[in-house]
């Protein structure tokens, strides 16, 4: 397994592209956008390096994670967006009351009509879940138990349906934006934010998590162990 992080969109978000075997991956959180003129650059690495994108998988619903989706669905077609059931509903009619509220915030309402083209999820993640729900073993047996390796831990919070990707068999943790460095941890003072149950998240993330284990959060310096 390969992990590559290309800071993309409009607010740099780290886009994480894990490489699950010599020909395919999946990525977290594109944020690639026409409005920071990279919008292409997901799609150019993956197949510069001759890879297959089969899943697109998101930590959160916010603005700046996911404008990158729709060049990646463009691309590689039966790539499945993940997203947790809590936030689906932001990717159906997009974009969705929390969105509206979050961009209007950041006052970024060009982003509006970025958010609008975005596909709804294909798959509904929930707590206890894999990524092997993506592809099944009868399609894939080796990629299914590769995504299998990583456990969805519903880390409410920043918003609503916020999760963490943890691969405990590597010893990875991809955080979104609930868990930062230096002992920091996404906003809640947003639409969809709450501090109590942010802190409970990170309660149970203390609880499950193994020391050393290396952490890429959603934006700034990453590869730090928790």
């Amino acid at each position: 397994m390969k992990i590559t992080v290309l800071n993309t969109g409009v607010f740099s978000v780290n886009t994480i592209i894990v490489q699950i075997s010599d020909k395919c991956c999946f990525v977290v959180d594109p944020a690639g956008c026409p409005l920071s003129h990279d919008e292409t650059r997901i799609v150019d690495f993956i197949k510069s390096n001759q890879l297959e994108c089969v899943a697109i998988v998101l930590t959160h619903s916010h603005f700046d994670h996911i404008t990158g989706i729709l060049p990646l669905k463009n691309a590689f077609p039966t790539a499945k967006v993940a997203i947790h059931t809590n936030e689906a509903s932001e990717l159906q009619n997009p974009p969705g009351p929390m969105n509206l509220s979050v961009i209007s915030y950041f006052g970024c309402i060009e982003l509006l009509s970025e958010v609008a083209k975005q596909p709804e999820a294909d798959i509904l993640l929930n707590t206890g879940d894999n990524l092997g729900k993506i592809i099944s073993s009868e399609k894939d047996l080796k990629i299914h138990d590769e995504l299998k390796k990583w456990e969805i831990i519903l880390t409410r919070g920043h918003t609503p349906g916020s999760i963490c990707l943890y691969n405990r068999t590597d010893e990875i943790l991809i955080s979104g934006d609930t868990l930062f460095d230096y002992g920091s941890y996404g906003r809640t003072d947003m639409y969809g934010g709450n501090q109590s149950d942010i802190l409970q998240s990170l309660a149970l993330l203390k609880k499950i998590i193994k020391p050393g284990t290396v952490v890429y959060p959603g934006h700034d310096s990453f590869g730090f162990k928790f």
